[in-house]
């Protein structure tokens, strides 16, 4: 008897249980955000304008060398160089997005490997004889290269002096250079409208889709960030030798500029601009960090890099005099490091896939 009762309990207890295993959710609660709105959102209204301005820039650099060409005058020979320096600012915008068509090209490494290789460039130009698609050009080539064709090889008089002498490839070096830039942009801009459909109705978050894609592009981005256009020059990978020649834009010294170009460009992807982003979707899972929302978190993050480096005047200066005033922008960005690349992916279910050698 004393069995059965036993028995019984038991059995009670085990129907009690499975009623209420079913009367509670099992797993997370179902999703009701509309990633496919922020896809159609990050790709339709922050990646295509993106490319599509650094398009247009890219164009208007290409007519600037045109009309050195025809007439090299000292006020042409001024605006190309603002044209390049345009472009190059709108190219920051479109870094971080090294997904599909711009995946497809390996348009980060074709369009900015810096610090560039001056003595290639230099034996390049000697010889005339060079190919710019081989992996030996790859830190030779790109905006890197045009910065120093432009602004690394004298005063303007001597720069424009030596890209109108028929006696080096220098104006050839810069032809071609725009060239791959100008091809490189209306390929991926134009493949951009095909492949909008495709990325924005993925919305899985697996290995290989549009949302695990993104966040790791931008963590890779900001990985570039902090360690290739802030921390070598700052020396961080050195022991503290500043190593300021490996700064990105180096010999225009705008640096500064780009670096607020490229943070913008990040920030943007995980924001969708002004419609729906990443920071809505972790909102929508309330994501949260230190007892604030997740989003606000990495956007403060983003905020203040922006102050930090607001507040200096130039790269180039700061490190060759006053490393130490750039610690605090450093350390802001070491902070936003974690947040993106802990916090936003394990949120989200995404998995970083990339591989870097830098220890965070």
């Amino acid at each position: 008897m004393k069995l059965c009762r036993v028995f019984s309990f038991f059995l009670i207890t085990a129907v009690l249980a499975m009623v209420s295993c079913k009367e509670r959710p099992v797993g997370p609660e179902p999703e009701t955000f509309d990633k496919e709105a922020m896809l159609l959102q990050i790709g339709g209204s922050v990646i295509q304008p993106a490319y599509a301005d650094w398009k247009a820039k890219t164009e208007a650099l290409r007519t600037a060398y045109v009309g050195f060409d025809v007439e090299k005058s000292e006020e042409n020979f001024l605006n190309l160089r603002e044209k390049f320096l345009a472009a190059y600012e709108a190219w920051q915008a479109c870094s971080v997005f090294e997904l599909g068509p711009a995946a497809d090209q390996n348009l980060r490494l074709l369009m900015n490997t810096f610090p560039t290789d001056t003595a290639q460039m230099e034996a390049n130009l000697a010889s005339g004889s060079y190919d710019l698609g081989a992996a030996a050009n790859s830190d030779a080539r790109g905006f890197p290269a045009i910065d120093y064709l432009l602004f690394g090889r004298g005063n303007s008089a001597e720069t424009a002096a030596d890209l109108s002498s028929a006696a080096n490839f220098s104006l050839r070096y810069l032809d071609d250079n725009i060239q791959i830039m100008f091809n490189g942009a209306n390929v991926v801009s134009e493949d951009w409208n095909d492949y909008l459909t495709e990325f924005k109705t993925n919305t899985a978050s697996s290995v290989g889709s549009p949302i695990s894609v993104l966040v790791n592009e931008i963590n890779f981005e900001f990985e570039l960030f902090k360690n290739a256009r802030i921390g070598i020059p700052l020396g961080k990978k050195t022991l503290g030798v500043t190593q300021v020649a490996k700064l990105e834009a180096y010999y225009s010294d705008d640096s500064k500029t780009m670096a607020l170009a490229n943070l913008s460009g990040i920030k943007s992807a995980f924001t969708g601009g002004t419609g729906l982003g990443l920071d809505d979707y972790l909102d929508a899972i309330d994501a949260q960090y230190n007892g604030q929302k997740l989003s606000e978190a990495i956007i403060d993050g983003f905020e203040k890099i922006e102050t930090e480096l607001a507040n200096v005047s130039s790269l180039r200066t700061a490190i060759e005099s006053n490393p130490s005033s750039l610690e605090p922008t450093y350390h802001a960005i070491e902070q936003l490091v974690v947040l993106l690349k802990t916090d936003l992916p394990s949120q989200l279910g995404v998995q970083i896939t990339y591989q870097d050698n830098d220890g965070d």
